[in-house]
């Protein structure tokens, strides 16, 4: 072999595909007939196969392959189910300008057959091709549809932003790829390097476990379950070489001798102990064959269990419950409303509890008894408001050790228990009562309970990737933790016991606390496949279950993608549309858009577009529109005060679900501050505001009513009737009729909207408006109608006054 031959030859990419065997990838293809020097670990032990795959092998899953003068690319069949091939599929790539192959019929891939799989195939001469640099491609349909890449592919090329794409070589074309049998199974094997050796020169590569092991999976129980006169703990740590169980009565005493657990044919770690240890504490200890950065074994480490159902806190120990002690009594029935009934506000347990007009200890102030106490007030906020549910931000236990120290709750530890945090006694399982008797209260009061829930990464101390690393998270190729999700790890949804996890926790929620629904945090990192199959699973549970997701993280925005689930999606689109077009900055064109729930690109149904003005997260909204310096909106202007009651008039009058950010009715400030997730004292709900505001307070209270009142079935739409609205435009003034052709009704509503600093002449086309009646201006609510309008006609048109609205009612 000659020596610039043997230089260009690399080990570039190796993984298990069960107990024996592994897939090898060399830099080029591989033309001599006798295989390639493989020998395993630094003892160079003999391999006992090595074994040539067929170009079409690697095609199957890298997308090409080379054979007989032709590049064949491929695309299984499979991978496209479900999606909308009419206008046909086509190969996308940086040599052919991506975007401009769609529709190309040079690019269009034809249905074929490849090693007896259906797929779509096209078939390119060599020569056309040849001289070209490595490319990246992606295969996408006629309809501008993307299809992802997937995970087990081999030649997966991964860009700055984290779009993967296929990579292609021209020197690599299919006789590159190798299928090994070794000579000691994946759990008796301490090294786990493949060696290279040609001409004396040396390399190796570490097998990863890949594809292999992110498919192993259990069904069997998990947890610290009672069965009878036994209490059972199971453990699902495939790659452990050891696993042992210490179980204490003194949370904070010596945990006691260990108790070696065994591995079953389950792939559990399992110990069966007698007697019912409800209330009694435990912890695991694990032992790996590579404990370093890429295994992260430490036998040294106490791990809480993932699926503990109460903790002592951050760091443990875990709590043993006894479903049948601490959950006797189901919780009480509660029918959430339709979807499109909802109005949702936005909250976090302390900044509701932390300045709440009612006496409560400095103690319960922090917690889950306070807020139940104020709840079942009279005077309780979200009652007076009129939302009909409420969007906690995350109560799953969270890893801030100091108790009264302020946190959102976003960097979650353990996704069974409630927040040791927010307990009066977390040692005593006083998390599960306590928040429990909160969900009831909140339901007694009419509202329905979303929980925010933070499944995309892991907070400190990470037990999961003690467990296995490599199984949970998504890694870079050295090991490092992938940070899609800005908190330093990203969990891998699409792992079956990632998945099983976040079911098993989210059915949790429901049965146990009743629970009504969910707000998934960077749902894009948990990815579409992943939520769908979640709506599968918790509608079987419970066929209303309200499931929202935050369809962006630092990685991708998925937000059309969701709009064939039955996901409703944060509407990040509407927030920034109505916040610019307010500020004269943006345009009638996307306001309408927005307000027609940014149909149909973004919605399939109304209740699909979550639509919200400001959240906990960044500024709040008076903050953001202030006119005052620095962003700050203590002291918020007469126009930013007027601009807000344009917003909500807007928000009231969109098809969706609107959400309110908690306290932005009484024009709550944070000062400017940009990210407060540590600073209670800026997030706290100032109560004090509403004697100052009383006239906004009032206007939110009374669009909301409306909104749920009988007229307001007009926007609360289950779906989308042809002709239902009329839109006109005297720009920068808009408006928009509700049921235009009376297909829901005799009522049709008519709301108009003007930014400006002067007067606009609206006409509304083939609508003569001086048959309606006003029912609210900028300030204002009338009884049923306004005493005293303020909107000058002129003949079938209106005046519009500068920095104002209108709704009107037509009989």
């Amino acid at each position: 072999m000659d020596t610039l031959l043997s230089e260009k030859h690399q080990l570039i990419w190796a993984a298990w595909t069960s107990l024996t065997t592994a897939l090898v990838s060399l830099s080029r293809d591989w033309e001599d007939r006798t295989p390639p020097p493989l020998y395993w670990g630094e003892d160079q032990l003999p391999l006992k196969r090595i074994q040539r795959l067929k170009p079409e092998q690697f095609g199957l899953h890298g997308g090409y392959f080379k054979q007989h003068g032709h590049i064949h690319f491929v695309l299984p069949a499979s991978l496209t189910r479900g999606l909308d091939l009419s206008r046909g599929l086509f190969l996308a790539s940086s040599f052919n300008g991506w975007e401009a192959a769609i529709g190309n019929r040079e690019w269009r891939l034809s249905p074929g057959l490849v090693r007896g799989r259906q797929c779509h195939t096209l078939r390119i001469r060599e020569q056309e091709l040849a001289g070209l640099p490595d490319a990246t491609f992606k295969f996408v349909t006629g309809t501008d549809e993307w299809i992802e890449v997937p995970e087990d592919t081999a030649n997966v090329h991964v860009d700055a932003f984290g779009i993967k794409n296929y990579l292609f070589c021209p020197h690599r074309s299919g006789a590159h790829l190798f299928k090994i049998e070794l000579p000691l199974p994946l759990s008796q094997s301490e090294d786990r390097h493949l060696f290279l050796k040609i001409d004396g020169i040396v390399q190796s590569i570490r097998l990863s476990p890949g594809i292999f092991l992110k498919s192993l999976k259990t069904d069997s129980p998990l947890g610290a379950n009672v069965e009878s006169n036994q209490t059972a703990f199971r453990l699902f740590a495939p790659r452990a070489a050891r696993v042992d169980l210490y179980v204490f009565s003194d949370h904070d005493g010596p945990e006691g001798p260990p108790i070696r657990m065994r591995f079953t044919e389950s792939l559990v770690w399992e110990a069966i102990l007698d007697g019912n240890l409800h209330g009694a504490y435990y912890h695991y200890r694990i032992r790996g064959l590579e404990s370093n950065e890429v295994g992260y074994f430490n036998p040294e480490f106490r791990v809480l269990d993932p699926y503990a159902k109460a903790t002592c806190g951050p760091q443990g120990p875990a709590i043993v419950v006894d479903d049948a002690v601490a959950f006797e009594t189901p919780p009480q029935p509660f029918t959430p409303p339709r979807w499109h009934d909802l109005i949702i506000a936005e909250a976090h347990v302390r900044d509701l509890s932390a300045h709440a007009p009612v006496p409560l200890s400095p103690e319960q102030r922090l917690g889950f008894d306070g807020l139940r106490h104020y709840v079942e007030t009279d005077d309780f906020y979200l009652s007076k408001l009129g939302v009909n549910a409420v969007e906690l931000q995350p109560v799953h236990q969270y890893d801030a050790t100091d108790r009264e120290q302020y946190q959102w709750g976003y960097m979650p530890v353990n996704y069974f228990s409630p927040a040791s945090q927010y307990a009066s006694d977390p040692t005593r399982l006083t998390q599960i009562h306590e928040f429990k008797g909160l969900v009831e209260a909140l339901h007694r009061k009419g509202l329905a309970v979303i929980l925010d829930v933070v499944y995309n990464h892991v907070g400190e101390p990470n037990y999961l990737q003690y467990l296995d690393r490599e199984y949970y998270f998504l890694l870079t190729g050295d090991g490092h933790h992938e940070n899609f999700s800005g908190c330093g790890n990203t969990i891998d949804a699409s792992t079956p016991m990632a998945r099983r996890l976040i079911r098993d926790s989210l059915v949790h929620w429901i049965t146990a606390y009743g629970v009504d629904g969910f707000r998934f945090d960077l749902g894009e990192l948990i990815g579409r496949e992943t939520l769908a199959w979640l709506e599968k699973e918790l509608k079987a549970v419970r066929p209303e279950v309200i499931l929202i997701a935050e369809p962006w993280s630092f990685r991708a925005h998925i937000g059309k993608e969701l709009r064939e689930t039955g996901f409703a999606s944060w509407n990040d689109h509407y927030r920034e549309t109505v916040r610019e077009y307010i500020l004269l900055r943006g345009n009638t064109g996307a306001l309408r858009h927005a307000m027609l729930g940014s149909a149909p690109d973004w919605s399939r149904f109304p209740a699909q577009s979550v639509n919200y003005l400001a959240s906990h997260d960044d500024r709040c909204w008076i903050d953001r529109i202030t006119e005052n310096p620095l962003h700050d909106g203590h002291r918020p202007t007469a126009n930013d005060r007027r601009r807000t009651h344009l917003a909500v008039a807007i928000l009231m009058s969109s098809i969706g679900i609107p959400m309110i950010a908690s306290g932005m009715d009484m024009l709550k400030s944070k000062g400017g501050a940009h990210n407060t997730y540590l600073q209670g004292h800026l997030n706290a709900i100032p109560y004090c505001r509403m004697s100052e505001y009383p006239g906004t307070v009032a206007y939110f209270r009374e669009w909301i009513a409306f909104r749920r009142g009988p007229l307001g079935r007009y926007l609360r739409l289950d779906t989308f009737p042809e002709g239902y609205v009329l839109t006109g435009t005297a720009d920068p003034c808009f408006g928009i009729l509700f049921n235009a052709g009376r297909q829901l009704g005799p009522e049709r509503l008519f709301f108009v909207v003007n930014p400006g600093f002067e007067y606009a002449e609206f006409h509304l086309p083939e609508t003569d408006l001086s048959s309606f009646v006003q029912i609210a201006d900028t300030e204002r609510w009338g009884h049923p109608v306004l005493g005293t309008p303020h909107f000058c006609r002129r003949g079938n048109g209106l005046f519009v006054p500068p920095l104002s609205c209108g709704l009107f009612l037509e009989k």
